[in-house]
């Protein structure tokens, strides 16, 4: 073994055990040969025997230095994805960049990354997690995910490309390459929806957790759910078209398992007589309310409902159950520091949420029913009982279509249901990790990569036993803590106001200075004036605008507006990242970039202010509603 195969692997071992396993018990020389070219060591070239193609078809040297001039136009990127590493060489010499700060490389073929981790020294990339490496097998969606959202890097999103390293790899592996790409895509369509792009839906959202924070209090705190599962399997009833096939098979093991239901599927349930012993809701918005107010307060009665603290008053006036507020796992939520009452929502739908219930309450087996994510065959796109009808969501151009249960052929499904899709995807394949099967007992919509595929009725036989199940003992804090609480909840409220009004000033007084500068600019450009700009001038707004940034992307401020800013801010920021990376090599180059950066901020800083002083507005409003607090801090 060489010096420098060990250290990598060392290295390796620390980030990636599985793929140091492989590399170190491979056998060597199988399919490829190592040629020297000229009389310079490092000049080496690898050739596959079996398809008689080198993986460089001059010099390795010659065209590593070719590359190297081709990729001047990448030198600002902080993350380059490959696909090939070749002889590893060209992929140490980036390196000699600190822009890069991450390299990800997938190489396809083992043998080629050992012949590479024996020719350089890549150890500390690895120890600090600047070159990851992976094999195609090893990429998986929630991996994908990881990588795309990681905070470093999320802003440059947009600069993504996947460069193939040679032709070799185009050649040999073209249909692999378009399967990787396809998949980043996806992952970065992912990240940028879980931003979203809506700050008047988050200022609801606010607004609503504000206001329910009383509420939330003086009920049942979530953190002493953690694993309290009262039967060893877990339902999750969802309202998909297929539902009301499975619902005759639920009623009779009702009693021997946990049923978790999603907020529309409880009016459905009743009639049916099947009584679920949770049920989740998630939507902000109050048509919600009618899931409840379709159900009768006796049918009601005992169920634990676990609602989002910031849905709707009249959501969680027709919830008659044992009342859960559970705070979505949000910046906002986090700032006011009442973990006992729990994070629970990551996901975007009801059924995403069941999901993650079901993790924290510690179910090792979970089924899924009515989990179409899809239309049905006939072009409905709900159960049967819906209160809002079978056919509520009616087909659109924009529709897409994804794998059907089962793997053959496809269905239609929309962007919203993909979107859940994606979470369930990400959440299972976390899960598998910790020894928990989620099996799809659906048998219609769409494919759910990562779950078993099996037939409710034969999943009830391998599964199901006629076990009772216990009951969940739950209590509440005491009056003391509670009232403790809502003083901290006040005060907390108070500071927030307080901390967005100073922010607001000076955001303001610095878009006045570059609006007028902006102004001056495109004056001077209708004039033909250009050689007049005060380029001093815009170098100090340039640093006062970093200096802004300083505070935005400091802790305090990201808890407090994170979620109002962030849907407006990072699509910006994702547009702004391409001028980060342009070309600056020549003294023009410089000044129009510059300039680009300044114009560009004009509107950034407005959007900024007007979306700080929105959530200003809102916080002030949701104080005024709630005299309790007023009343204990007088």
């Amino acid at each position: 073994m060489s010096k420098i195969f060990e250290k990598n692997i060392k290295a390796l071992l620390q980030i990636n055990p599985t793929l140091a396993s492989r590399l170190f018990s491979i056998k060597t020389n199988n399919k490829f040969e190592i040629i020297q070219q000229g009389e310079d060591p490092i000049n080496l070239n690898i050739i596959d025997k079996e398809k008689k193609y080198p993986i460089y078809k001059t010099k390795p040297l010659k065209e590593i230095e070719e590359k190297r001039k081709i990729f001047k136009r990448y030198e600002r990127y902080p993350a380059l994805y490959f696909y090939g590493i070749g002889n590893g060489i060209f992929i140490k010499l980036l390196f000699a960049n600190a822009t890069h700060k991450r390299i990800i490389v997938i190489e396809p073929n083992l043998e080629i990354l050992y012949i590479a981790l024996n020719i350089v020294d890549f150890s500390e990339e690895i120890k600090e997690k600047k070159l990851i490496i992976f094999l195609p097998e090893e990429l998986t969606y929630a991996k994908s995910l990881d990588i795309f959202a990681h905070k470093d890097f999320l802003l440059f999103n947009k600069t993504y490309e996947l460069h193939i390293y040679c032709d070799y790899y185009e050649k040999f592996y073209s249909e692999n390459i378009i399967k990787i790409n396809k998949l980043f895509i996806r992952a970065i369509k992912q990240v940028v929806n879980n931003v979203g792009n809506d700050t008047i839906d988050n200022l609801i959202g606010l607004e609503h957790h504000i206001k329910n924070i009383p509420e939330m209090l003086n009920n049942y705190h979530f953190s002493q759910l953690a694993n309290k599962k009262n039967s060893d399997i877990a339902i999750i009833v969802s309202t998909g078209p297929s539902l009301k096939k499975q619902l005759p098979l639920l009623k009779k093991i009702q009693n021997y398992v946990t049923i978790i239901s999603v907020d529309a599927s409880l009016p459905i349930l009743e009639k049916w007589e099947i009584k679920p012993d949770f049920v989740t809701s998630l939507e902000r918005v109050e048509l919600t309310g009618k899931f409840f107010k379709n159900t009768s307060k006796e049918f009601q009665k005992d169920i634990i409902m676990i609602h989002a603290s910031l849905q709707h008053k009249n959501v969680l006036n027709n919830s008659h159950g044992k009342k859960f507020l559970v705070m979505r796992p949000f910046k906002y939520t986090k700032y006011y520091a009442m973990h006992k009452y729990g994070y629970l929502g990551i996901g975007m739908s009801a059924a995403n949420m069941a999901y993650e219930l079901a993790y924290i309450l510690g179910f090792k087996t979970i089924a899924l029913i009515g989990q179409d994510l899809a239309y049905s065959e006939d072009g409905t796109s709900h159960s049967e009982g819906h209160v809002f009808g079978k056919d509520e969501v009616k087909f659109k151009e924009s529709d897409e279509y994804v794998t059907k249960y089962g793997g053959e052929g496809t269905i239609r499904t929309t962007r919203i249901w993909n979107m859940f899709k994606n979470f369930f995807e990400r959440d299972i394949e976390y899960a598998k990790k910790e020894n928990i099967k989620t099996f799809n007992c659906t048998e219609g919509g769409a494919k759910i990569e990562g779950t078993i595929e099996i037939p409710f009725k034969d999943f009830i036989k391998e599964n199901v036993k006629q076990k009772q199940k216990k009951e969940i003992k739950l209590r509440k804090l005491s009056q003391k803590t509670i009232n403790k609480n809502l003083q901290k909840g006040y005060k907390k409220t108070i500071s927030m106001l307080n901390y967005g009004e100073k922010i607001q000033k000076k955001i303001e007084k610095l878009f006045l200075k570059v609006a007028k500068e902006c102004e001056n600019l495109e004056k001077l450009k209708e004039k033909n004036r250009l050689d007049k700009i005060d380029y001093n001038k815009l170098y100090t707004l340039s640093n006062q605008i970093d200096k802004l940034k300083e505070i935005i992307e400091s802790k305090r401020f990201s808890t407090i507006f994170g979620e109002t800013i962030e849907s407006y801010l990072v699509n910006k920021e994702l547009d702004l990242a391409k001028i980060v990376v342009s070309p600056a090599n020549t003294e023009i180059e410089k000044k129009a970039k510059l300039i680009n950066w300044i114009m560009n901020h004009k509107e950034w800083l407005f959007m900024l202010a007007g979306s700080i002083n929105a959530q200003n507005i809102v916080v002030k409003r949701a104080i005024k509603s709630i005299d309790f607090f007023n009343t204990n801090n007088k």
